[in-house]
């Protein structure tokens, strides 16, 4: 079995997404693997995408917009955050519902691995909040690795 030659890595942009990143950098290494890393923003369900979000002094843009912009920054210090990548990395960020979204990314760019990090929720947390890792795993057409992140740190 030859090893990978494109990686996906979904993040969620929270600390943890670091540590993900930094370790799908270095599998990737040895291989001369491509890595892409890719944010979901997921619109909420009770509100309209469209909706406009104003300010004075502010042109108004959609609640949608605001928050792919605001992605993209945080993408972009995440990845800035990174001494010299030794692989090409490529950033996106996409809208739709999480884990389908990345599962026909995985399937239509044909990803020979996703590397992704998992807060290993139980009970009523992940009940509520689902489970996109436990998704992919069971759904992805190509292997999944998942890496345990460590709970935020509350200030």
């Amino acid at each position: 079995m030859a090893g990978p030659s494109r990686i996906l890595v979904p993040v969620d942009l929270t600390e943890g997404s670091r540590s993900v990143l930094d370790y799908a950098l270095q599998l990737a290494h040895p291989f001369g693997a491509t890595v892409d890393v890719v944010h979901v923003w997921e619109p909420p369900q009770y509100v309209a995408p469209d909706l406009l979000v104003a300010a004075p002094g502010w042109n108004a843009m959609s609640l949608e917009q605001v928050a792919v912009d605001t992605a993209r920054k945080e993408m972009t210090t995440l990845l800035q955050g990174l001494e010299v990548p030794p692989v090409p990395v490529k950033q996106r960020v996409l809208v739709g519902e999480s884990s389908s979204t990345i599962l026909d990314l995985a399937e239509k760019e044909g990803y020979d691995l996703i590397v992704m990090g998992t807060h290993g929720r139980r009970g009523l947390p992940r009940l509520l909040l689902g489970s996109v890792a436990q998704k992919l795993v069971s759904r992805a057409p190509c292997p999944v690795l998942t890496l345990h992140v460590s709970p935020e740190k509350k200030k």
